[in-house]
């Protein structure tokens, strides 16, 4: 073996013990990757220690963190579990009383204007005691009301 070859391994092998000691001493550092959503579309279950539990649309794009602005942030606890896939569950009911004006826009015949009424209703006048009342906010006939009553709920 040359000078010259000795010299190098010699060279790697001081480089290398003196990375890994060096890496020893050091504390872990946790290296964070977004998580982005698969380019399929499908929902989300997001459970546990959040304001709005409940079954998202998951979009291309979407992140773990978007999501979890999406049902209402985080909470006090430490629990939040995120369910991705075919999820086999009674459709979900939009909650008059903690829906969202984007989320309540997800109703049939419901547009802003209509999600704006029925927000500024509960502002008003408190928390719905039952989905008949929906029918005092402006806007909302018993028509409307019938093709919405399977959808919506006030508790949970």
């Amino acid at each position: 073996m040359g000078k010259r070859l000795r010299l190098v391994l010699a060279t790697l092998f001081l480089t290398s013990t003196l990375f890994l000691s060096a890496c020893a001493d050091s504390e872990y550092v946790e290296i964070y990757t977004p998580t982005v959503a698969p380019a399929i579309f499908e929902n989300v279950a997001i459970e546990g220690d959040v304001s709005l539990p409940g079954i998202y649309p998951l979009k291309t794009g979407d992140t773990v963190e978007g999501l979890l602005q999406a049902a209402g942030g985080v909470t006090g606890g430490s629990t939040v579990k995120l369910v991705v896939g075919d999820i086999a569950t009674a459709p979900q009911k939009i909650n008059l009383n903690t829906a969202a004006g984007w989320l309540l826009t997800a109703l049939p015949g419901v547009g802003d204007t209509r999600a704006a009424a029925i927000i500024d209703y509960r502002n008003t006048h408190g928390p719905f005691v039952n989905i008949m009342e929906l029918m005092k906010v402006s806007g909302f006939g018993q028509v409307t009301f019938d093709s919405l009553k399977d959808l919506i709920t006030v508790s949970g």
